[in-house]
C-alpha cells in the first residue's frame, strides 16, 4: 500500500472515530444539562424539608458541584480529540530552541524561500507557529488568523501579568494603551526580561492594534507571509510587529523535495528566552495540532551536552501531550553543520551516542542529519514518517483510551449520585407521612431476623457435640498422606549421612528431629478447613441479615466482608453506653478459628517421640546398630508419634463445633436479647430505611410538587446513564 493511500485510510478510520466521539459529546453534554437541572431543585429544596432529607441534600450538593465544574472541560477534551481526527493531514511539529536549525530545516523539505520560512543567526526570527500543507500544483499561499482583542488580552497578555505579579491583567485594550504597573523592585533576571517582553507588546502596540479588529483568516500572498510569521526583514534591518496579534499561518504549498501528501508540517517558535508566549504556542498547538514531533538541536563544536534548557523543551512538549507517551512519538535531528564558529560533527556524534542515552530525554528515533541539506533532511523525515504511519493508531488509541477511562469514571460516580439522589425522595417528607408504614416494615424485619437466628442457633446447638466434617476430613488426608509418605531415608544415605556427622547416633537423632519437623508442618493443612468452617458460619449470618433482616441494600459485600460492612454503618455510642449490635458484628466478623489456636498443642504433645533427647527409641549403648536397623527405629519412632496425633486430634474434632455454637449464640444474646438491642435496630433501620427499602416510602411524597420534580429529574438522569 503506497504512503498515500494509506494516509487516507488512517484519516478515514480517524473520521469514523471522531463522529464516536461526537456522540459521547452529546452524552456528557446532556447529562451536564440534566444535573444542572438537578442542582437547581436541590437549592429550591434545602429550605423545605426536614433535617435529615436537609443534611442529605447538602451533601449531595459537594458531588453535584463537583460534577457541574468537571464535566464542562471534559466535554472540551473531547471536542479537542475529535477534532484532531477530523484534521485532513497528519502533522509532523517541528520544535527547537532558537537558532538550532529549525527553519534551516523545514526550507530544505519544503524548498520555501527565506520571505516565507524566515531563519537568521542573529535574535529570535520565526514569531508565530505555522502550519505548512503540501498540495501538488499549487503556488504558495497563506492563511493568517489574527487574535481577537479579547483573546489578545487574555492569552498574550494576562500571563505575563500574573507571572510578574502585576495586579489585575486590562480588561480593555485601551487600558493596555495606558502606562504600564512598573516593575516589581527585587525581581530575579527572568523576571526582567519578562517584563522586557511586556514592554515591547505595550511600546509596539501602535504597530499592530488594527489588526486585532481585522477579519480573520486574512489571506496573503507569498511575498507578504514573511511580515506576518517573523520578528524582522532578512537583513534585521526593519523590525515586524505584525506576529504580536497572530494566532497561527496556514500556508499551503507544492514541497519541492518530497511527496507529503495528506501531511503536514508545524513550525513553531525557537524556544530560548524568556517569552511565555513561545511555551503557550508550543503546549497549545501540540495538544490541537501535532501527531509527532521533531526536535532540532545543533551541538555547538566547541562543546555541549543535553543541558537544562533541553529537558525544560521537552517538559514543554510533555506537557502538550500528556495522553500518549512522548517516547513513542518524538524524534531527534542532530544539526550537523560546518560553518564560521567550526565544524560540529564531532560532537554530533557524541551527542547521538554519549549525551543523549545519559539524559532523560526520551524518543522514539535520533538521527544526524545537515539541515541545510535537502537530501539528507528528506532522508531522515522518511524515516519520521514511516514510523508516524507505523504507529499512528496506537497514539491514536492512547488518546481515545484517556477519554474513555474518564468517561466511565464519570459515569459511575453519576450513576452513584443517582442511587443517593433516589433516596431523598424516601427521606425528605414529614414523619407523619412514613412512620407508620416504616413502623410495619421494621416490625417484619425484625421479628424475621431474631426468628432466623434463633432458629440457626438451634441448629448449632444440636451439632454441637458433632465432629466438624471439613476438620475430619482434612485431618485423615493429612494423616494418610503422612502415612503414605513418611519421607524416610533409604539405607544407603544414612551410611552416607553418618560418614559425614561423625556417626550413627548423630545421624539418627538428626533425622528425628527432621522427621517431626516434616510430620508437623503436613498438619498447617488443617487451618484450610477451620477457616472453611468459620467462613461458612460467618456467611450465613451475612445472609439471615440480609434476607430475613432485610438488610442486604446496605452492601454487595457477602460473609465476614458484610457483617463488617454493616458495623461500620452503626454508631459506635447509644445513649446508655456502647453499641451492642455494633460490637457483636465486629466480633463475629474478627472470629477465626485456626490449627495453632485449637490443635498445634495437642500434636506437638504426640511428636515427643521424635525429638532427639526424647526419641520412642533410643540408640542402643551397647553394640552399635547398622544402618538398617536405625532405619527400623527412625519407622518405628514416627509411626507411634502418627498414631498419637490421630487418636488426639480424633478427640478435638468436635471443638470446631462447639467454639461456632458458643460465638454465635453470643451474637445472638447481644442483637437479639440484651437490653437496648432492639431499640438500637429500630434507630438503625430508621436512618437507612431510603436504602433497605428503595421507593417503599417515595409514593408517599408523589401529591409534593417538589419531590416529584426531584424524582422524575433523577430518573431522566438514570435513563440516560442507563442508555450510555
Amino acid at each position: 500500500m503506497s504512503r498515500g493511500a494509506r494516509i487516507e485510510e488512517i484519516r478515514q478510520r480517524r473520521e469514523r472515530q471522531a463522529r464516536e466521539l461526537d456522540t459521547a459529546r452529546g452524552r456528557v453534554s446532556e447529562l451536564l444539562e440534566d444535573l444542572r437541572q438537578l442542582e437547581g431543585l436541590r437549592i429550591g429544596l434545602l429550605g423545605r424539608v426536614p433535617e435529615e432529607a436537609h443534611g442529605r441534600l447538602t451533601a449531595l450538593g459537594v458531588e453535584l458541584g463537583a460534577l457541574l465544574e468537571q464535566l464542562p472541560p471534559e466535554i472540551a477534551e473531547i471536542e479537542a480529540v475529535a477534532a484532531r481526527f477530523r484534521r485532513p493531514t497528519l502533522n509532523v511539529g517541528v520544535i527547537g530552541r532558537a537558532r538550532q536549525g529549525k527553519s534551516r530545516m523545514i526550507r530544505s523539505l519544503t524548498g520555501l524561500p527565506e520571505e516565507v520560512i524566515p531563519t537568521g543567526d542573529g535574535a529570535f526570527c520565526t514569531g508565530v507557529t505555522s502550519v505548512i500543507r503540501h498540495e501538488d500544483g499549487i503556488g504558495t499561499q497563506a492563511q493568517v488568523f489574527l487574535h481577537s482583542e479579547r483573546s489578545f488580552l487574555h492569552d498574550v497578555i494576562a500571563p505575563y501579568y500574573a507571572e510578574l505579579g502585576l495586579g489585575a491583567p486590562p480588561a480593555a485594550l485601551d487600558r493596555f494603551a495606558g502606562p504600564l504597573p512598573a516593575e516589581p523592585p527585587g525581581g530575579s533576571a527572568t523576571d526582567g526580561s519578562r517584563y522586557g517582553h511586556l514592554a515591547e507588546f505595550h511600546s509596539a502596540l501602535p504597530e499592530y492594534r488594527e489588526l486585532l479588529r481585522a477579519a480573520s483568516p486574512h489571506s496573503v500572498p507569498a511575498g507578504e507571509i514573511r511580515r506576518f510569521v517573523a520578528q524582522a526583514d532578512e537583513k534585521d534591518a526593519e523590525r515586524y510587529h505584525a506576529f504580536r496579534a497572530v494566532r497561527q499561518v496556514r500556508i499551503t504549498t507544492h514541497f519541492a523535495h518530497q511527496d507529503w501528501t495528506g501531511l503536514a508540517l508545524v513550525d513553531l517558535p525557537g524556544i530560548g528566552d524568556t517569552n511565555l508566549q513561545d511555551a503557550q504556542r508550543i503546549v497549545a498547538a501540540l495538544k490541537d495540532e501535532i501527531d509527532v514531533v521533531v526536535f532540532v538541536r545543533r551541538p555547538d563544536a566547541l562543546g555541549d551536552g543535553i543541558g537544562e534548557y533541553d529537558h525544560g523543551l521537552y517538559d514543554h512538549v510533555r506537557e502538550g501531550l500528556p495522553d500518549v507517551s512522548l517516547e513513542q512519538c518524538s524524534f531527534l535531528i542532530v544539526n550537523r553543520c560546518t560553518g564560521p564558529q567550526g565544524d560540529n560533527s564531532a560532537n554530533a556524534e557524541r551527542m547521538l551516542e554519549q549525551w543523549l542515552p545519559a539524559s532523560r530525554f526520551a524518543v522514539a528515533g535520533a538521527h544526524i542529519a545537515d539541515c541545510s541539506r535537502p537530501e539528507e533532511v528528506a532522508g531522515v523525515m522518511d524515516r519520521v514518517l514511516d514510523h508516524l504511519l507505523a504507529h499512528v493508531d496506537d497514539l491514536d488509541g492512547q488518546y481515545l483510551a484517556a477519554r474513555t477511562e474518564r468517561l466511565a469514571e464519570l459515569r459511575g460516580r453519576v450513576a452513584a449520585l443517582v442511587v443517593q439522589a433516589g433516596r431523598l425522595a424516601d427521606l425528605a417528607q414529614p414523619s407523619e407521612v412514613w412512620f407508620l408504614p416504616f413502623t410495619t416494615l421494621f416490625k417484619e424485619a425484625s421479628s424475621g431476623l431474631a426468628t432466623a437466628l434463633a432458629a440457626y442457633v438451634r441448629e448449632l446447638r444440636e451439632e454441637r457435640e458433632y465432629a466438624d466434617t471439613a476438620l475430619a476430613d482434612a485431618v485423615d488426608a493429612v494423616l494418610d498422606a503422612a502415612q503414605r509418605d513418611p519421607g524416610h531415608p533409604t539405607v544407603e544415605q544414612i551410611v552416607v549421612r553418618a560418614d559425614a556427622e561423625d556417626g550413627l547416633s548423630v545421624a539418627y537423632g538428626k533425622y528425628l528431629n527432621e522427621s517431626r519437623a516434616r510430620l508437623s508442618r503436613r498438619f498447617l493443612e488443617c487451618d484450610t478447613a477451620l477457616h472453611s468452617t468459620t467462613g461458612g458460619m460467618q456467611r450465613r449470618i451475612a445472609d439471615i441479615l440480609k434476607g430475613p433482616g432485610g438488610l442486604g441494600p446496605l452492601s454487595e459485600a457477602e460473609g465476614a466482608a458484610f457483617l463488617e460492612a454493616l458495623a461500620g454503618r452503626i454508631p459506635k455510642v447509644r445513649e446508655r453506653g456502647e453499641s451492642e449490635i455494633r460490637y457483636a458484628l465486629g466480633l463475629l466478623a474478627g472470629f477465626g478459628l485456626s490449627y495453632r489456636g485449637m490443635l498445634q498443642h495437642r500434636v506437638r504433645a504426640c511428636l515427643d517421640g521424635l525429638h532427639a533427647d526424647t526419641p520412642a527409641m533410643r540408640f542402643p549403648e551397647g553394640p552399635v546398630p547398622t544402618a538398617g536397623q536405625v532405619r527400623e527405629m527412625l519407622e518405628v519412632c514416627y509411626d507411634e508419634s502418627l498414631y498419637a496425633c490421630r487418636a488426639e486430634l480424633h478427640k478435638a474434632l468436635a471443638e470446631p463445633s462447639a467454639a461456632v455454637f458458643s460465638i454465635v449464640e453470643e451474637f445472638y444474646d447481644r442483637v437479639v436479647t440484651a437490653a437496648g438491642a432492639a431499640d438500637e435496630w429500630l434507630v438503625f433501620y430508621q436512618d437507612a430505611r431510603a436504602e433497605i427499602w428503595p421507593g417503599r416510602f417515595a409514593a408517599l411524597a408523589e401529591d409534593a410538587a417538589d419531590l416529584r420534580r426531584w424524582s422524575e429529574a433523577v430518573r431522566a438522569l438514570g435513563s440516560l446513564v442507563e442508555a450510555w
